[in-house]
């Protein structure tokens, strides 16, 4: 009976570290897949989406600072239009 239950423990013990073991690659996944988002926000696009209440502004990677989020579009530039770093949508 000893030996039954001593069995059990170690089966449990294996369960959770393995369970430990999942949870923290999911974790770390996760913390990946954020920090990537964060620490390059426009990926391989020339804008990115920034919310802005009940609506999004379209900013280009090389925006300029001194012009104010409003100024920028509230949708994406069409595939033959690009977004200038002042705001304006102009064809290409």
């Amino acid at each position: 009976m000893v030996a039954i239950r001593f069995h059990r423990d170690e089966q449990n013990v294996a369960m959770r570290t393995k369970l430990r073991w999942v949870i923290l690659i999911l974790a770390g996944m996760l913390l990946v897949l954020v920090m990537r988002q964060v620490l390059n926000p426009f990926g391989d696009r020339e804008y990115a989406e920034i919310p802005h209440g009940n609506h999004s502004h379209f900013v280009p990677k090389d925006r300029d600072p001194n012009v104010p989020l409003s100024r920028f579009p509230t949708r994406p530039p069409g595939p033959n239009e690009r977004i200038l770093p002042d705001g304006r949508i102009v064809p290409r």
